[in-house]
């Protein structure tokens, strides 16, 4: 799709610096992007890349120096980051949604009842019970069991809503994930692990997304909640009765345990776990590979195994790295003591 860079000042609300009438086809990060590409400057440390990039121009954030070339057109925008989403959302082709109704190839049962404007794929199994809000699209081979779907909603290819789950309006559901599997339960009585029965749900609450096979357990009794406008990535594991808050991000390979509740707008980078029963505050910060282990308080920012402080983390980290410089003067100290020693242990003799 050909597009001005007057067009895209447009999509973004930005201010055009240069040929306004510069044609681009695509964007393009900024060290691979050609001259028929846009491309973005976002973060001072990336300002000066653009004066050697192929770029025929770039979205930039207010307030950086970035220099342009001649042959460069610039946009001007409050945020970069947001600015490219905006323009995107113009460049990205249609989703491949089925056609209107129901494929030929689905299964529904009698009891399930559809929206208005659904779009249903093949082999798509949809159970007794279940309730389609109006203009979903259920992508091929998924599987809904008797769970409440609202509207607007978009289930990827082989995803599995089982009984007792509720989806607000707007959930993304990416390809494998599975809503509603049993919590992992079990008591060990007479040497085998007796399987605790989970006879709650789980709610997914308004504008959320749940990456590539990712999985959320039901809960025990009550339901696991995912809070409104959460994002959840690839491969994320939430155990059963978790509650998380509103906006809630976690990164791939995160592992929530059974029962933690957690305030609105936590953040946790990648592969970071929390341990059953935590509690933690809102707008509290997980960095990547950090195991949580006891309750955090609002707005902390914790990193490290146990997790603790960030910056007592780093502390910790800087000392831990000096360790074979500290060895090598340890050994140096204890060699000049003991010549010392063995000095003073002849004058005295």
């Amino acid at each position: 799709m050909a597009f001005t860079a007057q067009q895209a000042a447009v999509w973004c609300n930005g201010r055009v610096e240069g040929p306004a009438d510069r044609t681009f086809d695509s964007m393009e990060a900024v060290e691979f992007a050609n001259p028929q590409q846009l491309t973005f400057i976002g973060k001072a440390a990336f300002a000066r890349q653009l004066s050697q990039s192929r770029a025929g121009g770039a979205i930039c954030t207010e307030g950086l120096n970035v220099q342009r070339r001649d042959d460069q057109t610039l946009i001007w925008v409050a945020d970069a980051d947001l600015a490219v989403a905006q323009v995107l959302e113009h460049l990205a082709p249609s989703p491949p949604f089925p056609e209107l109704g129901v494929d030929s190839t689905a299964f529904v049962e009698s009891g399930a009842v559809l929206g208005a404007d659904v779009r249903i794929g093949p082999q798509v199994v949809i159970a007794s019970g279940a309730r389609i809000g109006d203009r979903c699209v259920i992508m091929a081979q998924t599987f809904i069991g008797a769970a409440i779907i609202g509207e607007d909603c978009v289930l990827w290819p082989q995803v599995v809503v089982r009984d007792g789950c509720t989806l607000g309006r707007r959930v993304i559901l990416q390809s494998g994930c599975v809503i509603g599997a049993d919590g992992f339960g079990y008591r060990f009585a007479q040497g085998r692990h007796v399987k605790i029965p989970q006879i709650g749900g789980v709610v997914i609450e308004d504008d959320c997304e749940i990456g590539a096979n990712a999985c959320v357990d039901r809960g025990k009794f009550s339901n696991t909640i995912i809070g409104q406008g959460s994002k959840l990535d690839n491969l994320v594991q939430v155990g059963h009765n978790v509650q998380l808050g509103k906006h809630t991000i976690l990164v791939s390979h995160v592992a929530i345990g059974g029962s933690v509740r957690a305030g609105d707008y936590l953040v946790m980078g990648g592969a970071s776990v929390v341990a059953d029963h935590i509690t933690i505050g809102p707008g509290v910060k997980v960095a990547a590979c950090a195991a949580v282990n006891s309750d955090v308080g609002p707005g902390e920012h914790v990193a490290g195994i146990p997790a603790k402080s960030g910056k007592r983390a780093i502390l910790e980290w800087k000392a831990y790295c000096r360790l074979p410089e500290m060895a090598e003067n340890l050994k140096s100290i204890e060699q000049r003591i003991a010549k010392l020693e063995s000095s003073a242990k002849n004058h005295s003799s």
